[in-house]
């Protein structure tokens, strides 16, 4: 890993040699009382007062909805036809525990049966997190094996010393790519230890304690002590930067139609329909243990991870108040 530092003056000016470059960069912009990753005209309109947006910039590599193909009949003859790749992007100001998710999202699409879609679009991404300064109530990314600067799926980590300056921890090759283009711009420097800079999130939960003792805890009353708030929207899911659930769809008619595959969430009764008319986990409680036992139990069997990031979007966005905080301790203490 190489370390740079760049003057916070400059910042505006990196922007804007990365646009002429051809390249879409996306950066959080307010919205009301949120904060969204969004194209922006000015240097002005980048809100760097958040302590983490909306939504994650999960939508970047996996679409909420998008184009497998389209298909045309000309009269018996098919026709098939794949999306073209847009042009390159840049994500910058995600948090730390976002970058995580990304690297989860990639090792799961991209490990066993590689999904060439998601493959192209994170080749053609460059991903730069910024080290996170405050945090709130939700916040429990220490909780999960993470940080507040956390540099796993970044490409560039930028960290504010605070002195007008960022401190720079070049990730990848493709983070590197983006600093040699601009040598002007960024200035050489040693590793750094910047703890005192960022935010102090505590530890809510002993994690090494959580993850042997859910599966133990399968068959007790605890989920459905747990989910009698819950109401099935899939808010949580729809978030959440590393639920990977999808569903795809078929709009057509005789002559054309286009294949899409578009987000879903394993909190919808219809998700695990059959079509017998079987449902394995027709109640709430059931679909709520399942949500849990994924990012903390199946994933770690399948991928020796938690698909768990601390981000605590799940909890901000849940309209009956859950706190998946809250349940997990009560998971530990069980």
């Amino acid at each position: 890993m190489n370390y740079k530092t760049l003057n916070t003056n400059k910042l505006p000016e990196f922007f804007e040699k990365i646009k002429k470059t051809g390249k879409t960069v996306l950066a959080p912009r307010k919205k009301g009382n949120k904060t969204f990753f969004a194209t922006f005209d000015s240097f002005d309109q980048i809100n760097f007062d958040y302590v983490q947006t909306a939504l994650s910039p999960k939508s970047v590599l996996f679409p909420r909805v998008e184009e497998l193909f389209t298909y045309k009949n000309d009269d018996g003859t098919y026709s098939v036809k794949e999306p073209e790749l847009k042009n390159e992007v840049v994500v910058f100001g995600m948090r730390p525990c976002d970058g995580v998710a990304l690297d989860y999202l990639c090792d799961f699409f991209l490990n066993e049966n590689p999904d060439k879609l998601l493959q192209d679009r994170k080749n053609n991404t460059t991903f730069i997190s910024l080290a996170c300064k405050s945090f709130d109530n939700d916040c429990f990314c220490t909780s999960v094996g993470s940080s507040p600067a956390e540099t796993l799926g970044s490409d560039l980590c930028f960290t504010d010393m605070g002195n007008g300056s960022y401190y720079v921890e070049v990730v990848t090759d493709k983070g590197q790519k983006l600093v040699d283009a601009f040598p002007d711009l960024f200035a050489d420097t040693k590793e750094i230890n910047k703890v005192e800079q960022l935010a102090q999130v505590p530890v809510r939960f002993e994690l090494k304690n959580l993850v042997p003792k859910i599966p133990t805890v399968f068959e007790t009353n605890i989920w459905l002590d747990q989910s009698l708030a819950c109401i099935g929207c899939g808010a949580c899911a729809y978030v959440c930067p590393t639920c990977s659930c999808f569903d795809v769809q078929d709009e057509c008619n005789p002559k054309a139609g286009t294949r899409l595959r578009c987000w879903d969430s394993c909190a919808f009764g219809q998700f695990t329909l059959h079509a017998s008319g079987h449902n394995p986990r027709e109640v709430q409680s059931n679909r709520w243990r399942n949500r849990v036992m994924h990012k903390f139990n199946y994933s770690v069997q399948n991928m020796n991870t938690i698909s768990c990031v601390g981000c605590g979007r799940c909890i901000r966005v849940c309209p009956a108040g859950m706190s998946i905080i809250e349940h997990l301790i009560s998971v530990e203490e069980a």
